[in-house]
């Protein structure tokens, strides 16, 4: 998998690099094993290719996100959504996630000036790539929504938070990133009741509720006034954090978004 990477020296979690950073790594359980690539190199292997971008949450080190794309990439792999029609390729973007023990909040100021790099890699790769997705776990939503909410100048085709470590109320109108929805088709929220470190963690830290633990705060606001917005209860199915990759009915999800077929504007998922 390809990783990108706005960390300096590439691997740190607490420093920013002057530019984005490019590394093929052949085997993601082998991270001292890669090739460095420039950005030229990056956008002519995604030239008009199904392109799908990861984004990890915070308190993250370079093996704990590595073995994290793998899983993903794996499960992807085995429900026959790395082929045509659907992804070409998929990327692992990594950002500085501060590990920390105060929780989310200091966190938040390393999502925000992370989403200036991820801005510049989606400009980049809507240049080139046929179509881009965007799929992202807890603080990463803060991540890819800072990024859209900034710049007419790109376009996520799916952009898919899961576990979402963000305010539950931002994505209606008049709200934070209320305006990122405008760069996406669709935007599909996937959350979960049973995740504890959002139910605990992030409301200590915010003193409000996360979007991924039982969606948005208002639902019929998001039914009336942001129709590409679709939720996905996944309470029956993911009971940690870190669930949602070893999930099959995720997954099948997944495939659903991918297939275009019809989706319920809010739906539970059972096993």
């Amino acid at each position: 998998m390809i990783l990108v990477s706005c960390r300096s020296e590439f691997v740190s979690d607490h420093r920013f690099a002057g530019q984005n950073l490019f590394r093929d790594y052949p085997d993601l359980k082998n991270t001292g094993s890669f090739t460095d690539l420039d950005e030229q190199s990056l956008l002519a292997q995604v030239m008009g290719k199904h392109v799908l971008v990861l984004v990890h949450g915070y308190r993250n080190v370079l093996k704990n996100v590595a073995d994290s794309y793998h899983t993903v990439l794996t499960k992807l792999m085995d429900s026959e959504l790395v082929q045509p029609p659907h992804y070409d390729l998929v990327l692992g973007f990594l950002w500085p996630g501060f590990r920390t023990q105060l929780g989310f909040f200091p966190a938040v100021p390393y999502a925000n000036r992370s989403a200036g790099f991820f801005r510049t890699l989606l400009i980049r790769l809507g240049g080139s790539a046929l179509t881009v997705d965007v799929q992202t776990h807890s603080l990463g939503a803060r991540v890819a929504l800072q990024a859209l909410s900034a710049t007419e100048e790109l376009f996520v085709d799916n952009l898919m938070l899961t576990a979402a470590a963000v305010d539950n109320e931002c994505l209606e109108p008049g709200q934070e990133f209320h305006a990122s929805l405008d760069r996406c088709r669709r935007t599909v929220v996937y959350h979960s009741n049973q995740d504890k470190v959002l139910k605990i963690g992030f409301r200590i830290a915010s003193l409000d509720r996360a979007l991924g633990l039982r969606g948005p705060e208002h639902p019929s606001i998001i039914e009336q006034k942001c129709p590409t917005v679709y939720v996905v209860d996944c309470s029956h199915v993911v009971k940690k954090h870190g669930s949602y990759r070893m999930a099959g009915a995720y997954y099948s999800h997944w495939a659903r978004v991918l297939g275009e077929f019809p989706l319920p504007r809010f739906e539970t998922l059972t096993a």
